[in-house]
Formats: structure tokens, C-alpha cells, sequence
């Protein structure tokens, strides 16, 4: 995950989804989320198909667009959102 946060920016946002993933399509997810900036892998179980992926950004809606792309990612099922949380910097 990059660490080019500028707090002058306001708030920071921070989402923990679980991916469920057709276990064949595994790796190609894990590269295309190692192209997304602020995002992480922090768990895997790769014979049952699922990532645990956080997700950051410095405006919600930018945030809320990156979820939403998980899905149209090929092999990607299903997107849950466990857990959501916004910063306050200022």
C-alpha cells in the first residue's frame, strides 16, 4: 500500500471486504488488486476462494467506486463489506 496520504486533504477512509472468488481465478485477482492503489491483501484461503482485502481513500466516493469495481472483476462472486471506518484528520 502507498503511504502518500496528505492530511491536508480532510478525512481518510478505510474498508475490510471478504471476496469470494472461483478458487481458478484466485491468482488473477490477487494481480489486478496489486495494481490498486491503497488496497491490501491481509488473508487468503486459496482452495476455498477467499481474499481479505482492505481498502483506502482520502474521499468516500472514490472509495465506495473501488468496492463497486471488485465486482466486475472475472472470477469475483461475491463482495462483502465487513467493516467501515472514516478518519478524521483535521
Amino acid at each position: 500500500m502507498q503511504n502518500n496520504f496528505n492530511p491536508e486533504l480532510g478525512n481518510w477512509y478505510v474498508a475490510s471486504l471478504v471476496l469470494q472468488v472461483r478458487p481458478e481465478y484466485i491468482n488473477e485477482v490477487k494481480d489486478k488488486l496489486a495494481t490498486m492503489p491503497y488496497t491490501e491483501i491481509h488473508g487468503e484461503k486459496p482452495d476455498d476462494g477467499k481474499l481479505v482485502v482492505v481498502m483506502e481513500a482520502d474521499k468516500e466516493k472514490a472509495l465506495v467506486s473501488k468496492m463497486e469495481s471488485l465486482q466486475t472483476l472475472e472470477g469475483v462472486m461475491a463482495v462483502s463489506l465487513i467493516y467501515s471506518q472514516r478518519d478524521e484528520i483535521n
